[in-house]
């Protein structure tokens, strides 16, 4: 397999972090324009602060196949600042739109980590309770981030059953089923394609075409081909086949669905050269 950038006309990556190309060498306009130029249809860059969300704006508002959401990642979640970022972010979501009149698309990344400290565990799950308040208010979808906190997220999920995506699938295919039963989209990554990810790659085998959706997570978890690189949405393509390797389908169909159910979820439209 030819590694190096990939781009797949009419795809959308559900899940970017363009703001943190450039700490991994990487420029993030000479991206964008290849990926305009390649077809892609969209990318969805998601905050991890809501002080993120007027500064990405600015830097890649500009670009038509951008899209943008506002939230608090659960790492940054502590006991003395959480109130104010809470408040910042219902301010944005508040005014319905950014800078340049770019409007939010779903709130995100939240969700729970227990990965590196559960130290501020309970306050997590109260935040993430709060943060679904607003994501409901507004009718927004959710993406969440999901690690070392299965049990505790499963229990959010039913007690809460938010609109939203389980953001880079990282469990198997028992977990994946409940999280589609309590009506959630789920999204595969990068980490689909390493030796040693059987159980998400048998999860990604039974997501109906109607819930399924592909990210680069980018710049993390660049697939198998091209790790130890900086990830970014040129790396698509590898999660994209596959994905289809284990659906025993075409990479052009999971395109066309995932790409369809992005549309739908963040109610944004394929962008393609023909509007420009």
């Amino acid at each position: 397999m030819t590694t190096g950038p990939r781009y797949i006309t009419g795809s959308i990556d559900s899940h970017a972090h363009l703001e943190l190309l450039p700490r991994r060498g990487l420029e993030p306009g000479a991206m964008l324009a290849e990926a305009r130029a390649e077809g892609v249809a969209g990318i969805i860059d998601v905050g991890v602060v809501p002080s993120d969300f007027e500064r990405r704006v600015a830097a890649f508002g500009s670009q038509p196949i951008v899209s943008f959401t506002a939230g608090l990642h659960p790492t940054s979640v502590t006991p003395e600042r959480v109130d104010e970022e809470l408040a910042l972010l219902a301010q944005t979501l508040e005014s319905g739109e950014g800078p340049r009149r770019r409007p939010v698309v779903a709130v995100g990344e939240v969700g729970l980590d227990y990965h590196h400290s559960a130290d501020h565990a309970g306050l997590q799950i109260e935040t993430l309770e709060r943060l679904a308040t607003l994501a409901s208010r507004h009718e927004l979808p959710m993406i969440l981030h999901n690690r070392a906190s299965e049990p505790e997220m499963l229990a959010f999920l039913r007690r809460v059953r938010p609109t939203g995506v389980m953001h880079c699938f990282s469990q198997d295919e028992h977990y994946c089923a409940d999280c589609i039963d309590l009506g959630l989209f789920v999204s595969f990554g990068g980490n689909l394609t390493y030796r040693s990810s059987h159980g998400i790659r048998a999860a990604a085998a039974m997501v109906p075409d109607e819930r399924l959706l592909v990210e680069t997570d980018c710049p993390y978890l660049s697939p198998q081909a091209v790790r130890g690189a900086a990830n970014h949405p040129g790396h698509l393509a590898y999660t994209v086949e596959a994905l289809a390797a284990v659906r025993g389908v075409s990479a052009e169909h999971v395109v066309a669905v995932t790409s369809r159910n992005a549309c739908a979820l963040f109610g944004i439209t394929p962008w393609s050269e023909d509007e420009a």
